[in-house]
């Protein structure tokens, strides 16, 4: 009978040490778990990071379509500048034209006096 009370209580401390074992081994799942989480967080994160980058890109993209933009304004106005040069241009032209005849008129007048 004491013998089987010895085994007993043996394999009662055996079920205790595995039950420590298993206890631990739980522990270590929560921490594997908890890994898992943060492993996600830190693909969503990536994630994000892409898309900033990304975002930057776009920044970069738009920041020289702006410097564009100015280039093409300055254009434009050196077009409208172009354009008042031609008008006056073409006023000269006419002024010339008028001294042409006005030349004209006082050689014909000379020549009838």
């Amino acid at each position: 009978m004491l013998t089987e009370l010895l085994k007993l209580s043996l394999m009662l401390t055996e079920l205790d040490k595995l039950s420590l074992i298993l206890t631990e081994l739980l522990k270590l799942s929560l921490i594997d778990t908890e890994l898992l989480k943060l492993s996600l967080m830190l693909t969503e994160l990536l994630k994000l990071s892409l898309i900033v980058t990304e975002l930057l890109k776009l920044s970069r993209m738009l920041t020289e379509l702006l410097k564009l933009s100015l280039i093409l304004t300055e254009l434009i106005k050196l077009s409208l500048i172009l354009t008042e040069l031609l008008k006056l241009s073409l006023m000269l032209t006419e002024l010339l034209n008028l001294s042409l005849l006005l030349t004209e008129s006082l050689q014909l007048s000379l020549l009838f006096m």
